[in-house]
């Protein structure tokens, strides 16, 4: 059998209704970014309030970090991406963080906020570059 598509197997029909599916997941997903990132900011505060005794909540940071960084590029947003493995590797790399790993971790989570709020998809042109160049 022969489809249009430049799938074998795959007909354009079939192909059209997951674009359609994975359109309507790309707008539910900054709603999912949205709840992340509140249960990200919160932990935050806990690595905070708690300092160097805060495993739990940095476990629970990572656990949070990875979901979105593994989620974000499907979705259009790289830099969710790219600041969520930073985030990611900056717990592994500093499991009881001192005053400065916290104002890392702080801005990390900082700059997701200020992707997800502002809706900064791709690689998100000058204002991406800048963002990251301030980490």
């Amino acid at each position: 059998m022969t489809s249009d598509s430049d799938i074998p197997g795959v007909s354009v029909e079939a192909m059209a209704r997951a674009e359609a599916a994975l359109a309507g997941l790309n707008q539910r997903y900054i709603s999912w970014a949205e709840a992340d990132l509140i249960r990200l900011q919160a932990r935050l505060e806990e690595v905070s309030a708690a300092g160097s005794d805060a495993t739990k909540a940095l476990a629970d940071m990572f656990t949070i970090s990875h979901d979105m960084k593994g989620q974000a590029a499907t979705f259009g947003y790289p830099l969710v991406t790219e600041l969520g493995n930073r985030l990611c590797r900056l717990i592994e790399a500093s499991p009881h963080p001192d005053g400065e790993q916290l104002a890392r971790l702080q801005a990390l989570v900082a700059a997701l906020a200020q992707i997800i709020a502002t809706r900064l998809g791709g690689d998100g042109g000058e204002t991406g570059r800048a963002l990251l160049e301030g980490l």
